[in-house]
């Protein structure tokens, strides 16, 4: 008997591992099509000006040159240093590192997704399958956040972090793979809390209020609270407000908050959540209508507020969009991600109420999930495919110019798809003029004194 279940859990991991190779390899074909767009060029060279580029300006070459571009970066354009900075710290490998490193990262947000939702369980690869399919689905502006090369920087990467670094207060919430409460763990969680805090203005105060709710749990629950919690709680606070205080974010931030404003501000984000999360709070009112009348509810009743935890994360992220006078989509990127676990949640409750995965439910259900991302990444995959014909076209041109020792060229100037999975809908390309100071800081990154666009 104990042969048979250690086969099992054999089989099972290695379903998963299947199904994280299977999205690391889409996640590794889109990548491959797309090209650095917007920002990217300049995050190559040490940022010390926020505009073109000028007789000093320095590629990045050290982790000395990162470390002095950020505390420019914090000074002149917004205190995103830890985004900024380690993608600055990859860029530098090349595009081909980038790519895979880029869809590493994609496919490591899901497994910590999938580890959110489903701790302490048997390994469930159909719900790390559907996880995959929900990412996909309702990331807002897919490519501008996860194909982008400055976009994942600061959305993709930093949900990751976010996630890698609440999954020990998860694991303590749960009572089992407990953290240790002792100066090494709470030495971890202190510096960790830093950079996690210091992710973006509208993730910082949801993460500590996700990190306060934890322990407000732990209490309910009755268990010790360890230090390393209260350390996490005052570091990620800590980096929060090395962000927000950032002298180049006075920009971002409005000084002054009429009632008015207030309620203008709140009746576009709450439009806009809406549209953006309407799909995801069906799933999950389904989900725990299922759970409910199959009794597929935690047997702790008190387990049944960590969901809860991540709701509250996820309203906390964008509420405070109120503070900021834009509001774009991406900025949803997080509070999605955090629904996503919630989903997830109720769906392990309910796959671990089904006696056999290949039950004929489970395989219908999943079939027709596949179908559904079948035909979106096929439409999804054509329009990405369609700018990056472009683009490669304009690049090619470049090199050929290098080659010729031409000192001038002029290249296609993209018109994106409308589609949410093109990078270039949404951010800046070549433009007519040589000046611009996108065409200025891409001729720097090729070597070539003018870029044109036609």
């Amino acid at each position: 008997m104990k042969n048979i279940k250690l086969f099992a859990e054999y089989h099972e991991k290695l379903y998963i591992f299947a199904v994280m190779a299977v999205f690391f390899i889409i996640a590794l074909v889109l990548n491959f099509h797309t090209d650095y767009v917007s920002d990217d060029f300049k995050y190559h060279f040490l940022y010390d000006t926020p505009h073109t580029p000028h007789e000093g300006t320095k590629r990045i070459s050290s982790l000395f040159d990162v470390i002095l571009s950020q505390i420019n970066h914090w000074r002149l354009c917004n205190g995103r240093v830890v985004a900024h900075g380690l993608l600055q710290m990859v860029l530098p490998f090349g595009k081909t590192f980038f790519k895979i490193f880029n869809s590493l990262v994609y496919t490591g947000l899901g497994f910590l997704i999938y580890r959110h939702a489903a701790y302490n369980r048997r390994e469930n690869p159909v719900l790390l399958l559907f996880i995959y399919i929900m990412m996909w689905l309702f990331i807002p502006q897919y490519g501008m956040t996860v194909l982008w090369a400055s976009g994942a920087a600061n959305y993709l990467w930093c949900a990751a972090i976010i996630l890698a670094y609440l999954l020990p207060y998860r694991m303590y919430a749960s009572g089992r793979g407990v953290p240790e409460d002792n100066l090494r763990n709470l030495i971890l969680t202190s510096v960790f809390g830093m950079f996690a805090g210091c992710i973006s203005e509208n993730t910082g105060g949801g993460l500590v209020l996700m990190c306060i709710l934890f322990v407000i749990f732990y209490r309910i629950k009755g268990l010790k609270i360890p230090r390393w919690s209260w350390a996490g709680i005052l570091s990620s606070a800590a980096g929060a407000a090395v962000l927000i205080c950032a002298p180049s974010s006075g920009g971002k931030l409005s000084g002054e908050l009429t009632f008015k404003i207030i309620t203008d501000r709140l009746e576009s984000i709450l439009k806009l959540n809406a549209e953006l999360t309407y799909g995801l709070t069906v799933i999950i009112a389904v989900l725990v209508f299922i759970c409910f009348i199959r009794g597929n509810m935690p047997a702790d009743r008190k387990d049944g507020l960590i969901p809860a935890v991540y709701l509250i994360g996820a309203c906390a992220t964008v509420a405070a969009l109120v503070l900021s006078p834009q509001h774009p989509e991406r900025s949803w990127f997080t509070a999605v991600i955090l629904m996503i676990v919630v989903a997830g949640m109720f769906c392990s409750e309910i796959l671990d109420g089904v006696k056999r995965l290949t039950s004929p439910s489970v395989i219908i259900v999943t079939a027709a999930v596949c179908v559904v991302f079948a035909v979106s990444f096929s439409i999804g995959f054509r329009d990405i495919n369609t700018t990056y014909k472009v683009v490669s076209e304009g690049v090619d041109r470049i090199e050929q110019a290098l080659s010729e020792g031409r000192s001038e060229v002029t290249i296609p100037i993209v018109t994106p798809t409308d589609s949410k999975y093109d990078p270039f809908n949404g951010a800046g390309y070549v433009k007519a003029s040589p000046g611009d100071w996108l065409n200025a800081w891409m001729a720097e990154y090729y070597g070539i004194d003018r870029i044109r666009g036609e």
